[in-house]
């Protein structure tokens, strides 16, 4: 077995242990051998059985006795933690180390050649799409992925091979501490204003995890991608580019956009050469542009074109990515749900579920961050008064740690969508332990063979299970 640190620190305790970026890292953990233990609030969640189930001793809430144990060496604790809470001062008061999800994440990555994922939109499903690739390879990668993988049931898994994947979250900065070999770039868009002063610092940011690459590794970067584009003149390591773009390296052709799906030809423009026809079970043109990315490293790693296919052919996504969860016995109407939570993620999320209703699309959203919904405020707006919606529900802001903001409510966002697009059927409704106000508002619209979307990162789709029961 190959560890991670001395032996000494072999008891680690994670602060929200349930969460998914978390979770990945202490399953790794426990299968190298340490004893993990954790506290979280949603002791039901599937992150925590699967946690329980590999020996981890978990509490349901903070400051409980689990939290307390003397024997814990290290506290791993994300960076929405306030220094300030009671058990990062014990632990403090202890001398035992103090650190930060992505320090750990960087510890586990510094044993292999690592891939870092990144991007501001699409980081999961390209990270998830890359780990199936190489574990269809037979090349026993390591995976520490944002979202369960359907294919093989979990976010993470402790390889022997010498690959790491791992999706590189740029919210708090925190990716720059990773230590990586090859990276994957999917996009750089205006995001996490409650980090960045604006657009210039994500990009000089982003410019900086890209020039972390060494020389015998490589950045694979999207070329339609405007942000990305602007800082490629600056770039000094070495890189190659995918996408759509007539400049790109590899060249996404011919695209065909279906309802379960896309197809599209692969062209290796330095070769001139097109590599065949691709398919994946993932609809949009921002899946085409994930997949490409991934191909694209894939074919440098040396993997053989045949499995590339393959492995793209029998990819089933990635849990909260559009994801269906049945059909509702009492209407007949489908419910997908969709973790975006950005304007533009939104945007390829509404695309591709309007091609799959057939009969009328009803959104349910629930914004989330208040910094986020003021920073993007009016991109919100233009986006749900110009989408073919046939019903939005829009629910109260989910906080995410964050404090409210004056004049920035869910009731003022249905106000302006309203006035921007008057024949538009909107409402508004509080967001309560089970939203029990919009499964009424539901239950009495729908009927057969309409498809009911849950959009966002907060807790709205959890009505999902009421909906369908």
């Amino acid at each position: 077995m190959k560890t991670i640190m001395y032996k000494k620190n072999e008891h680690i305790h994670f602060m929200g242990i349930g969460g998914i970026g978390m979770s990945g890292i202490a399953k790794i953990l426990i299968k190298q051998g340490y004893r993990v233990s954790g506290c979280d609030s949603l002791i039901d969640q599937s992150a925590v059985k699967e946690l329980l189930d590999l020996g981890a001793i978990i509490a349901p809430h903070h400051q409980h006795q689990i939290c307390s144990d003397p024997s814990i060496d290290t506290l791993v604790h994300t960076s929405a933690v306030l220094k300030t809470h009671p058990e990062i001062i014990a632990a403090r008061d202890r001398a035992i180390p103090v650190i930060l999800r992505a320090t750990m994440l960087a510890e586990i990555m510094r044993t292999k050649y690592s891939i870092a994922v990144a991007g501001s939109h699409g980081k999961t499903t390209t990270s998830s799409l890359l780990a199936h690739l190489l574990l269809q390879a037979k090349l026993d990668p390591t995976i520490i992925v944002g979202g369960h993988i359907h294919c093989i049931g979990t976010n993470a898994v402790s390889g022997n091979g010498p690959l790491l994947v791992a999706e590189a979250d740029e919210s708090d900065r925190s990716f720059l501490q990773l230590p990586k070999t090859f990276s994957i770039v999917t996009n750089i868009d205006l995001e996490h204003l409650e980090t960045y002063k604006d657009f210039t610092d994500i990009k000089n940011t982003f410019l900086q995890f890209m020039s972390q690459i060494p020389f015998y590794g490589c950045n694979v970067i999207c070329l339609d991608d405007a942000g990305i584009q602007e800082i490629i003149p600056q770039l000094v390591t070495p890189f190659v580019t995918y996408g759509t773009n007539d400049q790109a390296d590899f060249q996404a052709r011919n695209v065909t956009l279906l309802e379960d799906g896309s197809t599209f030809d692969l062209l290796d423009k330095k070769r001139n050469q097109l590599l065949g026809s691709m398919s994946i079970s993932l609809p949009g043109i921002h899946n085409v542009l994930n997949a490409t990315g991934v191909i694209t490293l894939a074919l440098h790693l040396g993997v053989p074109l045949e499995t590339i296919k393959n492995a793209l052919s029998s990819f089933t996504g990635v849990d909260r990515r559009f994801t269906s969860k049945g059909i509702t016995k009492r209407h007949g109407a489908l419910i997908f749900d969709d973790y975006g939570h950005h304007p533009l993620e939104i945007h390829h999320t509404l695309q591709v579920a309007r091609k799959k209703a057939h009969e009328k699309l009803v959104v349910v959203f629930q914004p989330h961050r208040f910094t986020r919904t003021k920073h993007l405020w009016d991109d919100f707006v233009n986006l749900f008064a110009t989408h073919a919606i046939d019903e939005l529900i829009i629910t109260d802001i989910f906080p995410a740690s964050e404090q409210p903001i004056d004049g920035i409510t869910s009731q003022r966002l249905v106000a302006e969508i309203k006035a921007k697009n008057p024949n538009l059927s909107i409402f508004y409704y509080p967001f309560d332990v089970d939203g029990q106000e919009i499964k009424n508002h539901l239950d009495k619209i729908l009927q057969n063979n309409y498809l009911v979307l849950l959009q966002g990162a907060g807790k709205a789709n959890k009505i999902a299970k009421d909906l369908l029961s």
